[in-house]
């Protein structure tokens, strides 16, 4: 059976999606398969080469470029949904409970604006 069969489907962050490339991915995954010498090299150069890679998206520190565009009408409960996909177990739990903590608030609010 292959690994990837076995693996959970885990997203990557719109960060991680612009700084890694297939070469870097192909490099993570043939750590596991060398000698722990080789993994640690193996890993640091991974993480060097994602590093460089970031540094040339925000070439200046005044520089405009944003990853994902912000907006004004963003909410808490937004960024709690963009980050849900990327945690497991008792953080996604908590994360769910705010989520529909904010979700009963919003009712709240929608009641007496009503009234």
């Amino acid at each position: 059976m292959d690994h990837q069969e076995n693996a959970p489907n885990t997203p990557m962050t719109d960060l991680d999606q612009m700084v890694s490339d297939d070469q870097i991915q192909i490099l993570k995954a043939a750590i596991p398969y060398v000698s722990p010498s080789g993994q640690r090299l193996l890993s640091v150069y991974s993480k060097m080469r994602e590093l460089q890679n970031t540094l040339t998206l925000f070439p200046q520190e005044n520089s405009q470029m944003r990853i994902c565009g912000t907006d004004a009408q963003m909410q808490p409960m937004d960024l709690l949904n963009e980050i849900r996909p990327f945690c497991s177990g008792q953080t996604q739990e908590r994360i769910d409970q705010v989520i529909q903590m904010f979700a009963m608030l919003q009712m709240i609010e929608l009641f007496q604006e009503q009234d």
